[in-house]
Parts: C-alpha cells; structure tokens; sequence
C-alpha cells in the first residue's frame, strides 16, 4: 500500500474520474496481493505495482472503448446536434476511413490497428509482432501516409 497515492493519480490520469480511478485501484492492489509471490526482488516493488497498475488501467479503457463501439446508440444519436448535410458528409468519411484501413496491406493494417484501435505502445506492438521497434514506427508512418493519401483521394476505390 505504499505506493497507492501513486497509483491512484495514475488511475486518475488515465480515467479522468476519481470514482473510477479508486475501483481501479482496489482492483490493482487485489491483483498484485494474488501476484504477490510473483515479486521477486523487493526493490522492485515499485516498478512492479506500477506496471500492475498501467495494464489494469489499459484493460479499463479497452473495455470502455468496446462497450462504446458496441453501445446501442448509432453514429446519428452521437452527431445528433449536427445538420442531416454534415450528418451524410461524416457518415461517409467514416466509411471511407475504415474501407481505406482495409484496403491496406496485412503488415500495415494489423500494426496501425494494434496502434489506433488498440491503444498499443510501439514496445507492445513490437512484442506482439515480433518485429523491432523501429519497424513498427516506419510500418506505423507508412500505414498512416497511406490511409491519408486513399482518403484524400490520391488513391482510388
């Protein structure tokens, strides 16, 4: 419990709500007292806790990113404010974003979504590719060279 005004500004930064961050806490400290014989070298309790505590926080956001993706509101429920023209004119470029990133060679596609949609860390990406880091921020800057140039029309259907 040492660090655990730590850890809760850490939840907080990644929230942006105190109610959530301190659940997120408790889950932390519950998961590192099961992990506890996972610990090692005492001294490294701190870095230990903390990387408990970035993987739950990242899971939190994952799971409210999918809730939100899946809710059953539709894409006109969160634009309502908008005019039915600029409705049509986003609705559009939505598809026409998500058809480009599938259009995208496999290498590209699977490294920008890991990034974007995952929320992934080049050192993370590298580790579930395989590849090094420094691939997967030129695949990373390819992807996305790309996806702007098909959307802006560069690139035809």
């Amino acid at each position: 419990m040492t660090y655990k005004e730590k850890v809760f500004f850490i939840c907080l930064g990644y929230t942006k709500n105190p109610c959530d961050a301190d659940d997120l806490t408790q889950d932390i400290y519950l998961k590192a007292l099961k992990k506890l014989g996972s610990l090692k070298d005492v001294n490294l309790a701190k870095v230990w806790i903390l990387r408990i505590c970035r993987n739950t926080c990242l899971d939190h956001l994952k799971k409210l990113r999918l809730r939100r993706l899946f809710s059953l509101k539709t894409k006109e429920d969160i634009i309502i404010e908008q005019t039915p023209e600029s409705q049509i004119i986003t609705h559009q470029q939505i598809q026409k974003v998500k058809a480009s990133i599938q259009q995208l060679p496999k290498k590209l596609k699977e490294t920008l979504i890991l990034r974007e949609y995952g929320d992934l860390s080049y050192q993370e990406i590298s580790q579930t590719l395989g590849i090094k880091t420094g691939t997967v921020m030129s695949r990373l800057n390819r992807a996305r060279q790309a996806l702007s140039d098909m959307v802006k029309g560069n690139h035809h259907d």
